[in-house]
C-alpha cells in the first residue's frame, strides 16, 4: 500500500491473521507504516522477547506509534526494602510481575505484583537467596530460582547458602508448585518456552533441560560451555555462551575489578544453536568476549550483547559476526529488548540503556541505577508493560518504566488460530480489539496527538522486527475511528 500523510489524524488499521501454534520463533510484525532513521510511523506485530533469559512477554498483540519522542521515565519503586535486584520481570494477564535477589532480613527471593496501590508479595517459592528468572508460557506464570552469588555483581555473598535450581509455577496468592530442578544445578540463568516446551539452563554449570512433566527435566546435553541466557530465532533454540571455565575463579576475579580473558585468541563467548537430542552446533565466536548476555531478533536478525566490550553484534551468516558498536562507554550489554521500531539495550557498570539509531550509533536514553560506591549497577532486567519499557536494577532493587511514543499490547497471549484485528489511533488514546470485542486501550497522559507526518508505504506481513510467522489475508488501512 501506498504511503500517505497521516499527520494527527485518525486512522484504523484492520487485519486478518492466522496465529500458528507451538511457534519455533517470535511471531514477528503483522504490518507497519514506519521510517527507522525518524523514528515515526506506526507497528502493528507481537512481542515475546527473552531479553536476559527471561521470557517476559507472551505472545502478546501490540500496537504502537512514534514521531521520534524523547523518552520519560518513571520511577515504579522497589518491590521490596531487601531487594538488590529485580533480576525477572514478566506481565501475566495485563499483571506485572517483580523477581528479586534479596538481602538481610530474610535473604529469600521473592516475586511481587504491581496493584494499583504498590507492590504485593507473591511469596518465596523456594528458600534460597534469590529468584533469578521469569517466564509467561501457555498462559501460566513460571519463576526460576538460584544461589546467587554476589561477587559476580561486585557484591558481598549472601548469608543465605541454600541451593536453588528449581523452577517452580504461580499458583495464585503466595502458593506455589515445585517442578523440580536442573539436574544437579543450584542456580538457573535461563527459562524460555520454545516450540511449547519450557527449557532451562544452569547458571553456574553445563547444560540445557526440557520439561517433561513435574520434577522431570530431561538433559539436552551441552555445546561445551556455559550458556547465559537463551533465546529464538528462525525457528531454532540458540544458547549464549559463557567463556569463564572455572566459576570460582572467575566469580573471584570479576569481584576485584579483573576482567577475565577470553579462552583462545580467536574470542569466546560464542551463540550455539540447539539441534534436537543433545546435539549442539556452533555459530562463532566473537572477538575480545568471554560472556554473551542476550539474544534478540531485530530487522530480521539475530543481535546479541556481550561482555567486557560492551559491543553488540549482528548475525551474518554461517559463523560470520558485525559489530554495531559499543553502548557509551558500557562494558557489558545485559539485555537486549526489540520495541516498537527500535532496538534498546541494557547495560553494566551504570545502568544505563541505549537506542541504536543507526550502524554504531547508540543513543544514551536514561540511567536506571544510580547507587553510589559500588563497583557494578545493572540493567538486569526488561519486560514491556502497558505500552512502556520496564527495567529492573542492581544494586537498588528498583523498577523504572520508559514511555516512548504512545503504544498497547494485551497483556496476554493471542490464542492459535484466525483472528480480526483492528488497531484505532483516536486522537491521543490506542485500541485493540480482537473479534470485535476490545482487548485493550492506552491513553497518552499528557493528551498529547502525535504527528506521524508523511509514511513510507506500509509493509505487509512484517515490519522493523521480522517478518510475521504466521498468515496474513488482508490489511487496509482507513482515515477515522
Amino acid at each position: 500500500m501506498a504511503g500517505g500523510g497521516i499527520g494527527t489524524g485518525d486512522f484504523t488499521v484492520r487485519a486478518t491473521i492466522d496465529v500458528p501454534g507451538r511457534p519455533g520463533s517470535g511471531l514477528g510484525d503483522v504490518a507497519a507504516m514506519y521510517d527507522g532513521p525518524s523514528r515515526r510511523g506506526w507497528t502493528l506485530g507481537f512481542l515475546d522477547s527473552s531479553p536476559t533469559g527471561n521470557h517476559p512477554n507472551d505472545r502478546e498483540l501490540f500496537f504502537g506509534l512514534d514521531a521520534g519522542t524523547t523518552p520519560e521515565w518513571t520511577d515504579l519503586g522497589s518491590p521490596s526494602p531487601a531487594a538488590l535486584m529485580v533480576a525477572g520481570l514478566a506481565v501475566l494477564d495485563g499483571v506485572l510481575y517483580a523477581a528479586t535477589w534479596e538481602g538481610p532480613p530474610s535473604d529469600r527471593g521473592h516475586v511481587y505484583r504491581l496493584d494499583a496501590g504498590g507492590w504485593t508479595d507473591c511469596g518465596s517459592p523456594w528458600n534460597c537467596n534469590a529468584v533469578t528468572r521469569l517466564a509467561v508460557h501457555d498462559g501460566r506464570l513460571y519463576a526460576a530460582v538460584s544461589r546467587l552469588r554476589g561477587g559476580g555483581s561486585g557484591m558481598p555473598d549472601s548469608a543465605n547458602q541454600q541451593p536453588g535450581g528449581r523452577v517452580l509455577r504461580y499458583e495464585g496468592g503466595a502458593d506455589w508448585t515445585d517442578l523440580g530442578g536442573l539436574g544437579d544445578a543450584d542456580s538457573v540463568a535461563g527459562i524460555v518456552p520454545w516450540r511449547g516446551d519450557l527449557y532451562a539452563i544452569p547458571m553456574y554449570s553445563e547444560g540445557l533441560f526440557r520439561l517433561e512433566g513435574p520434577g522431570d527435566w530431561a538433559w539436552c546435553g551441552s555445546p561445551g560451555r556455559r550458556l547465559l541466557a537463551l533465546g529464538v530465532h528462525e525457528g531454532a533454540l540458540y544458547g549464549a555462551g559463557n567463556d569463564h571455565a572455572d566459576v570460582v575463579s572467575a566469580i573471584a576475579q570479576t569481584a576485584a575489578g579483573v576482567v577475565v580473558p577470553a579462552r583462545s585468541s580467536e574470542g569466546g563467548g560464542g551463540i550455539f544453536r540447539y539441534d534436537g537430542g543433545e546435539a549442539w552446533t556452533s555459530l562463532g565466536l566473537q572477538p575480545e568476549t568471554t560472556q554473551v548476555y542476550s539474544i534478540e531478533t531485530f530487522d530480521g536478525a539475530m543481535h546479541i550483547g556481550t561482555w567486557p566490550t560492551g559491543l553488540v553484534y549482528r548475525h551474518g551468516g554461517e559463523n560470520r559476526w558485525e559489530s554495531l558498536g559499543r553502548l557509551g562507554d558500557e562494558t557489558e550489554v545485559m539485555n537486549l529488548l526489540a520495541f516498537g521500531g527500535s532496538l534498546y539495550g541494557g547495560t553494566l557498570p551504570k545502568a544505563q540503556l541505549f537506542r541504536m539509531d543507526g550502524p554504531s550509533a547508540w543513543t544514551d536514553v536514561g540511567r536506571v541505577d544510580r547507587s553510589p560506591n559500588v563497583l557494578y549497577r545493572r540493567a538486569a532486567s526488561m519486560a514491556v508493560h502497558r505500552g512502556q519499557v520496564v527495567v529492573g536494577t542492581l544494586p537498588s532493587g528498583r523498577v523504572h518504566a520508559m514511555r516512548v511514543g504512545l503504544a498497547v499490547s494485551t497483556g496476554r497471549a493471542v490464542a492459535p488460530g484466525r483472528h480480526d484485528v483492528v488497531a484505532v489511533r483516536r486522537g491521543s488514546r490506542l485500541e485493540l480489539h480482537l473479534e470485535g470485542v476490545l482487548a485493550a486501550s492506552e491513553q497518552d497522559p499528557s493528551g498529547r496527538v502525535l504527528d506521524l507526518g508523511t509514511l513510507p508505504p506500509m509493509t505487509v506481513g512484517g515490519g522493523p522486527r521480522a517478518a510475521f510467522l504466521g498468515t496474513v489475508d488482508g490489511v487496509d488501512i482507513k482515515p477515522g475511528s
